[in-house]
């Protein structure tokens, strides 16, 4: 693909010149921290998102996926910063993985010196930065800024296996300053030698460099659990919707690596106070679910993969954003990756992100048709229906109101007592909903998270305590918005 000329001299030669910001960065909402203020505005951070390879790979034309988010009316991305890549793997089935660049379109934040061996990225010295990297980071937070979408920073990733780790500029082989450690495990922990060091130099300058941006979170570590498990439960999922035996285990990080977590959390804290806007730190603390005991004081927004509702409704009583910033595994079908955004949703999540494969390189607009092999949903269909999750969430205050304790398995709901009602049934064939409205005068619409359409609309009178709702048909879920008429 040919990247489009105005695109290429904006990334190699624009200077990256911000304006003083005029709000502070996003950041916990005061009023309910389960949500975010963003420029004044309440905010859920709601996207179907390519996979975090906007920046390393130069191939892809982040403007054109940024204006894509922007006019689907999404708010949020997610992006990789570190020297993760996954050159020539095949670990995760990913097509056209756009974490997977041609060798001379990949962008490290360490200088190269020479190109290496063939299957090498290169060797690059690591007390030199690439500024043609910070470039074109800077220049894609600023485009993301000018849209209004937040970009969640993720700092480093578990490494997962020895092929993945060859590529990596901070193993050894691949730079001229670190002789270990060799075992890839050990990078991503207190016990890595020398290489600590740089990756403390490599935190303070992102941090550095992003520090005039409101628009951006950072996340300490991609999937912690992956290198360092600590096994939590066994989950019964569904093996005709989660088939791999991977996905019947809850795990977090052990010890060893929330110690070097909570190390680079310290880094980015101490280097954000001596600058002038301190942003929020991300954790990502576990796969489908997890009660969090211990949470890290530094950390703001506690992040789950492949989220469960009780990820957000075991964790409600922290106080604080829980997200769901990675999908996938599911077979390719809608209403499976629907029906998760809805339930974590109104369980008390703060940010949902679809992993979407349809944004690859010459399909940035996100019209790739994702090949059954992917491990991951998206695409215009898709995202017209998380858009309208979206919609169903923004028309309600959602900043008073609070998930319902859930009655039913496969029925949730946030609700303003005696105001608003937000409920999902993730079921067909429920006969009848019981609600503890108040007293008053309600207008009821039932809503197809499918396509929007109104399924039914009702105006209810109650002088009682209670109205039993009964559902419209319907195909495989609906919504039912309850406002009180003033």
């Amino acid at each position: 693909m040919k990247t489009p000329i105005l695109f290429l001299l904006a990334v190699l030669f624009a200077e990256v010149n911000i304006p003083a910001q005029k709000a502070n960065p996003v950041r916990l909402h005061p009023e309910n921290p389960h949500y975010f203020l963003f420029r004044g505005k309440p905010e859920i951070l709601i996207t179907s998102a390519e996979h975090y390879g906007s920046v390393m790979n130069k191939d892809f034309d982040f403007i054109k996926y940024l204006n894509t988010l922007q006019k689907e009316g999404f708010n949020y991305t997610r992006l990789f910063c570190s020297g993760h890549l996954e050159m020539n793997d095949a670990t995760f089935g990913i097509e056209r993985n756009t974490m997977n660049p041609r060798k001379e379109s990949y962008l490290a934040p360490w200088k190269k010196i020479k190109d290496g061996e063939p299957k090498s990225p290169g060797v690059y010295d690591l007390d030199q930065w690439n500024d043609e990297y910070f470039q074109r980071l800077k220049l894609f937070v600023k485009e993301a800024s000018l849209r209004g979408i937040v970009v969640e920073i993720t700092l480093s990733s578990s490494i997962y296996n020895e092929s993945i780790w060859s590529y990596n500029p901070l193993n050894p082989i691949n730079n001229i300053n670190l002789s270990d450690p060799r075992y890839f495990k050990l990078a991503n922990t207190l016990y890595n030698g020398e290489m600590l060091l740089f990756q403390e130099r490599y935190i303070s300058k992102i941090v550095t460099e992003l520090n005039e941006f409101d628009n951006i979170i950072y996340e300490i570590q991609n999937e912690p659990w992956s290198d360092h498990p600590c096994l939590q439960e066994i989950i019964p999922n569904d093996n005709k919707t989660h088939p791999f035996a991977w996905q019947k285990l809850a795990e977090t990080a052990d010890p060893v690596s929330h110690l070097w977590q909570h190390h680079m959390a310290e880094i980015i804290t101490k280097t954000e106070n001596t600058l002038t806007y301190q942003h929020l730190i991300s954790e990502n603390i576990s796969n489908f679910r997890a009660k969090i005991t211990t949470p890290d004081s530094l950390v703001s927004v506690f992040n789950f993969h492949y989220a469960l509702p009780e990820a957000a409704s075991w964790n409600y009583n922290l106080n604080k954003v829980i997200a769901l910033d990675e999908t996938g595994f599911m077979p390719h079908k809608d209403f499976l990756y629907r029906s998760q955004a809805w339930k974590f949703l109104l369980s008390g999540g703060g940010l949902y992100n679809n992993l979407d494969y349809s944004f690859v390189v010459g399909f940035e607009d996100g019209t790739w048709p994702i090949p059954e092999g992917n491990p991951g949903w998206g695409g215009p269909a898709y995202r017209k229906q998380i858009k309208l999750l979206k919609d169903c969430l923004y028309s309600l205050p959602f900043v008073k109101m609070k998930p319902i304790p859930a009655t039913n398995n496969e029925v949730y709901g946030l609700a303003e007592q005696g105001k608003n009602y937000l409920i999902y049934i993730a079921q067909k064939d429920v006969p009848a909903l019981p609600l503890a409205l108040p007293s008053g005068t309600y207008s009821a619409r039932w809503i197809s998270p499918a396509t929007g359409d109104t399924l039914q609309s009702d105006r209810i009178h109650i002088t009682g305590n209670g109205w039993v709702a009964t559902p419209p048909l319907y195909e495989e879920d609906v919504a039912l918005i309850v406002t009180r008429e003033k």
